[in-house]
């Protein structure tokens, strides 16, 4: 909803500056009343010209554009950064592909550290897709399984590295 108002509100304000576009130019053509000078209109037609192409090229923009990728911007789901943008919440992954390259991008994010309800929030997904896709991920020797202190359960995935980790790197 808040993006038709937007593409309302721009398309408004270009025809209101097209208003002020057509009386510029009568005034131009008319000669004025005489205590204005040509500059001014000439200065008004302008401004108001341009305002009225950005406002109109925003609307136009906005009304063709799709809304923002599903979740695009949240770390679960490809991107960086947080909120739903202009297209809501992002869909829930429908395949175990999809889940898997979800909760990697959430590891990079939180440096290869996350626990069951970080990737359950942050990638969309029920807790139980969670569990079995981040369990799998053990077996397959992409994480490893850690518990805190009072009891957390945490999915470290080694192979995120830091640069200098990555620098101290030897051959073998």
């Amino acid at each position: 909803m808040g993006r038709g108002c937007l593409v309302m509100v721009l398309a408004a304000v270009a025809v209101g500056c097209l208003f002020f576009v057509a009386a510029s130019v009568v005034e131009l053509a008319t000669g004025g009343d005489g205590k204005t000078s040509p500059a001014v209109y000439a200065g008004l037609l302008v401004f108001f010209g341009g305002m009225a192409a950005v406002s109109g090229f925003g609307a136009w923009k906005l009304y063709r554009s799709r809304p923002a990728a599903s979740g695009a911007a949240r770390p679960g789901a490809g991107g960086t950064g947080g909120g739903y943008g202009y297209g809501g919440p992002p869909e829930p992954p429908r395949t175990a592909e999809e889940r898997e390259q979800r909760v990697l991008d959430l590891a990079r994010a939180q440096r290869g550290r996350v626990t069951l309800p970080e990737v359950a929030s942050a990638c969309d997904m029920t807790v139980t897709d969670s569990k079995e896709t981040l369990d799998t991920m053990v077996l397959q020797g992409i994480a490893e399984l850690r518990v805190t202190e009072t009891g957390v359960l945490v999915y470290v995935f080694p192979g995120f590295l830091s640069d200098e980790e990555k620098r101290g790197a030897q051959d073998f």
